[in-house]
């Protein structure tokens, strides 16, 4: 697979694969891939991402509950109930010999302690719908009609927000993944540039029109919690940097 749009690009392409597409895209294809025209869901994880024992199966039974089918409204093109996307919570992974001092010093407490860690989120709570941040459970169907097309090409590289947006992402609290801090200081400052610049590359989905693809203006169908969140991130970003 190339590295056209980094992993936005690169889901776009995996799900036109599992709905019979083109195979051009991918450097190696083996087994039998009949079989993946029947694949429903899709779980995204980074490379340093840890994905415990039966979480999986708590991500499908929660996104196949008939309360949780995402429907759209083709009026907004948007997922106006249930939810297309499943964010579970990300917590610091159990440390190994070779743990920088730096991941010891900022990497807050590895492991599980349901009963004095476990916080609510605001958004969740409050508007019953999270935030996606690119690690979870999505709906292969929501997405093909949600995102083919929409987007100019090679302008949005930071994704994660904006399909939570559009596909509605609800927070799975009860089912936790790991992944390791940043090793070094250079590394997370560099992690967190391209999440501010990514945060800043969105911005339009402020305005009432928005880009969409061959340079086409379009109305903005996000509603007006969607937006306070784009516009919640720059805040945050501007506080970081000053």
């Amino acid at each position: 697979m190339d590295g056209y749009e980094r992993k936005r690009g690169k889901l776009s392409e995996l799900n036109s694969l599992l709905r019979g597409g083109p195979t051009d895209n991918f450097s190696v294809i083996a087994g039998a891939t009949e079989v993946l025209q029947s694949v429903k869901y899709v779980i995204t994880l980074d490379t340093d991402t840890q994905l415990p024992r039966d979480s999986a199966w708590q991500f499908i039974g929660t996104i196949a509950h008939p309360l949780n089918h995402a429907r759209i409204d083709k009026n907004k093109h948007r997922v106006c109930e249930g939810y297309g996307i499943l964010q579970p919570r990300v917590g610091v992974s159990l440390p190994g010999t070779n743990l920088s001092r730096y991941a010891r010093l900022f990497g807050s407490e590895p492991g599980i302690d349901p009963y004095t860690r476990t916080v609510s989120d605001v958004y969740q709570d409050v508007f019953a719908e999270g935030s996606f941040i690119g690690k979870g459970i999505y709906d292969v169907d929501i997405f093909g009609q949600l995102f083919d097309e929409r987007f100019p090409e090679n302008r949005i590289l930071s994704h994660d927000l904006l399909e939570g947006c559009y596909a509605r992402s609800g927070l799975l609290s009860d089912v936790l993944l790991y992944e390791e801090y940043p090793s070094r200081y250079i590394v997370d400052v560099n992690r967190r540039h391209r999440w501010i610049r990514g945060d800043w590359q969105i911005i339009q989905w402020l305005l009432p029109y928005v880009p969409g693809p061959n340079g086409r203006k379009q109305r903005n169908p996000l509603s007006g919690l969607s937006r306070w969140k784009i516009f919640d991130n720059l805040r945050r970003s501007i506080f970081l940097l000053s």
